[in-house]
């Protein structure tokens, strides 16, 4: 009989393998793999979805259950496709379901409704209409002879027949009720065109020339770090790589750490590579995501951009993958399966022979280490295109302004330099400002003067937010709301909020210059799909003076009119805990103070903070990279941190903190127990600790972190210590497996 072999969606780490169900009859036509089933589960025979990763005709089926339902996509699955998920599996510590619906795309658009699985979109259909050839000659006015000879040999709808004829519904209705059309009902299809102009061929300077002609010139399969500052003109070698690419007839891939990115990225591709440009990121509906992928996996897109996900297209004849930003810890996925973005497309590459290019102005430690051993090719961008100046950086110390009374939100100097820049009266004539703070909301705390309290979140261990738009206080770990008070819950106090986000930034503007256009991008503002894409595009036409945002405005873009760029905030990047917090506040200063003066020479970055001595302001000041860098691994290797080891987080989740702990030291007391089995491979274990936000959602988290070296025997010795935690039934808490986490 035929049976498949089925990853079933909850499976236990240590229970978590194939699983073979008999296909019925009735299924047998429509079974195939990649299909999304419906299954008999463990002893209750619960129904769970599943997705088939093999088929195999069996002569012996005793015991076997029978699949109970099966919905089978027209989006074929490849065989590099199931290769994907047995290496994310392998490397991340998953379980196969979840590697399945990371890498094949359907694999969550279903539910379970009686018995049976349903799609959670609805379908919406819309009515195609095409010339029919064989209805008896009539007279026709001359927009009904347009649009008959338009609609041969192919279907269209209402909206695409009167937008390509110009004409009204009532020429469509009149051709239709003469019964010279016919109408068919197809399910309706994503908008996925993108109206850009197309672009004129890109000239390279001598400096982007080099990198095109020696990234072109390798014949080996060592990936390329491009290290370019900001402004170089990184985007022009990448087209003119991907246009060489598809000249030799293979697909390219670009990913792009932000959504926030896409927009001008994806105008950008379109405008030189056409609807051959495909896109794909979270924030699609499941059918636009589909639709993209079917284009991909067909041959019809020929280059693909998206988000970290992207990296999972199936681009069979896959040529080329750029990854952009290649720094940002957007690419790595903090959910399982926890997978870095980077690491799956040096596999990709590895395995389809293609040449893998990451980028940055400020390459990660581990990737600049590697380009400086050998590891991979370096190539330097050193100067701006067409040699711009990198804008002038001035740190103003608030402590000294509070000296003198300065205490606003933004301090004298920025408000006036934001003034300055407003002063044409025309609008279109006025440069632009953006201002970088990284916390959204009105305040970031609430603290009762009297017992010095603050207003936490009840399932959280985290502050509220103040969000004075809403009216409300927000925990922006699990998005509960409550009611702004004034008086402490537990002694009565007054309750004062300080701290500032980004709405409070936005009010102090508007209070200090009412002339001011102000455009807000966050969180909050961006929920609505397509609205990322609106207000950039609203900033570059000039209908905003001012950015106010978060870190989706710190990188990538590129505006003409920006030569003012003002960073707040930025001592909480400086100051956190974990080993990389140096980089990463490195790289947001670094990168921000880019956006100024990219197409202008007068450009002025300004940061403020409370700690104008901290070395790491003076480097991203001075835009120098390479002293960070030297700076950063010697710290790095007498500390034993990557890239001199990799990190792994063993973390352990339940509803008891007492419980939790106590699993936690019991999972290191079996790593004690099993390391020799390591036979003398590096091990150091730190912990186990609380996470520096020890409670989300009324699950305490604690944490192991294991300094080793990712080899197969080191995970092959985690796979034991776990397969015997979980054995143990004394054992309560859930468990997962982060490799090099970016968040503590």
């Amino acid at each position: 009989m035929l049976t498949a072999g089925v990853a079933v969606d909850k499976a236990t780490l240590n229970f978590d393998r194939e699983f073979s169900y008999i296909v019925p009859p009735q299924f047998a036509d429509a079974i195939c793999v990649g299909a999304n089933v419906l299954v008999p589960f463990g002893r209750g025979n619960t129904l769970r979805q599943g997705v088939v990763l093999s088929l195999e005709e069996k002569a012996v089926t005793k015991g076997l259950k029978s699949i109970a339902d099966v919905k089978t996509e027209q989006w074929a699955v490849t065989p590099f496709a199931l290769k994907l998920v047995e290496y994310i599996k392998e490397t991340t510590f998953c379980t196969y379901y979840d590697a399945a619906k990371a890498v094949i795309p359907y694999g969550s658009q279903y539910r379970i409704s009686k018995g049976r699985l349903e799609l959670k979109h609805k379908v919406q259909k819309e009515i195609y209409y095409t010339a029919d050839l064989s209805a008896p000659v009539t007279k026709f006015t001359p927009k009904q002879q347009a649009v008959y000879l338009y609609l041969q040999n192919q279907h269209k709808t209402i909206k695409q027949i009167c937008d390509d004829c110009n004409v009204t519904r009532a020429v469509v209705d009149k051709l239709a009720e003469k019964g010279c059309l016919i109408a068919e009902e197809r399910e309706k299809q994503p908008q996925t065109e993108f109206a850009v102009q197309k672009a004129e061929d890109i000239c390279l300077n001598e400096y982007q020339q080099k990198v095109f002609d020696d990234i072109t010139a390798a014949d080996d399969c060592r990936p390329h770090l491009v290290y370019g500052v900001t402004s170089s003109g990184k985007t022009a070698v990448f087209i003119k790589l991907i246009q060489q690419c598809l000249e030799s007839g293979k697909t390219a891939m670009l990913l792009v750490p932000e959504i926030s990115l896409t927009p001008q990225v994806i105008n950008k591709m379109c405008s030189h590579f056409g609807d051959t440009v495909s896109v794909l990121h979270s924030k699609l509906t499941q059918k636009e995501r589909l639709w993209h992928y079917n284009r991909v996996l067909q041959g019809k897109a020929k280059v693909v951009v998206g988000t970290r996900s992207a990296v999972f297209a199936p681009c069979d004849n896959i040529g080329l993958i750029i990854i952009d930003e290649e720094h940002e810890k957007t690419f790595k996925s903090e959910n399982s399966p926890r997978y870095s973005a980077v690491r799956v497309a040096s596999f990709i590459a590895k395995e389809k022979g293609a040449k893998l290019v990451l980028a940055s102005a400020t390459p990660s430690i581990e990737s600049y280490y590697l380009a400086k051993n050998g590891y991979y090719h370096l190539h330097k961008m050193e100067k701006r295109y067409n040699d711009m100046p990198l804008p002038q950086v001035e740190v103003i110390d608030m402590r000294m302004q509070a000296i003198t009374g300065d205490t606003g939100v933004l301090s004298d100097p920025v408000i006036k330099y934001l003034s300055d820049n407003m002063r044409e009266p025309d609008t279109e004539k006025r440069k632009q400002s953006i201002i970088l703070i990284n916390r959204r909301g009105y305040s970031t705390v609430g603290v009762c003067k009297e017992c010095r309290e603050t207003l936490q979140c009840d399932s959280c261990s985290v502050n509220l937010v103040k969000h004075k738009n809403d009216n409300k206080l927000s925990c922006h770990y699990c998005s509960r709301s409550y009611r702004i008070i004034d008086r402490c819950p537990k002694c009565g106090g007054e309750i004062q909020y300080v701290g500032y986000g980004t709405q409070r930034v936005e009010e102090y503007i508007s209070q200090c210059i009412p002339a001011a256009r102000i455009l807000r991008m966050d969180a909050d503002t961006t929920l609505k799909a397509g609205t990322h894409s609106e207000m950039l595009r609203d900033f570059a036409d000039k209908k905003y003076d001012i950015l106010v945002g978060t870190q989706m405005v710190a990188k990538g873009l590129d505006f003409k009119d920006v030569n003012l760029v003002c960073v707040l905030g930025i001592d909480g990047a400086l100051n956190q805990e974990s080993y990389n917090s140096s980089e990463s506040a490195f790289s947001l200063l670094t990168q921000v103070i880019g956006r100024a003066g990219r197409w202008t020479e007068d450009a002025l970055a300004v940061v403020q903070t409370y700690d104008s001595a901290n070395p790491i302001i003076s480097l991203a000041q001075n835009a120098d990279y390479e002293s960070f860098y030297n700076r950063e691994i010697a710290f790095r290797k007498m500390n034993i941190y990557p890239p001199f080891c990799t990190m792994c987080q063993v973390a352990f989740t339940g509803e008891k903190e007492i419980s939790v702990a106590k699993d936690s030291a019991r999972f290191l007391r079996i790593i004690e127990k099993l390391s020799p089995k390591l036979e003398g491979a590096p091990l150091v274990v730190l912990g186990p600790m609380p996470f520096s936000v020890s409670m989300v959602n009324d699950i305490y988290r604690y944490r192991l972190t294991l300094k080793c070296k990712n080899t197969k025997k080191f995970r092959d010795f985690l796979r034991l210590v776990i397969d015997e935690y979980l054995k143990d039934t004394e054992n309560k808490s859930d468990i997962y497996v982060n490799m090099n986490p970016v968040n503590e």
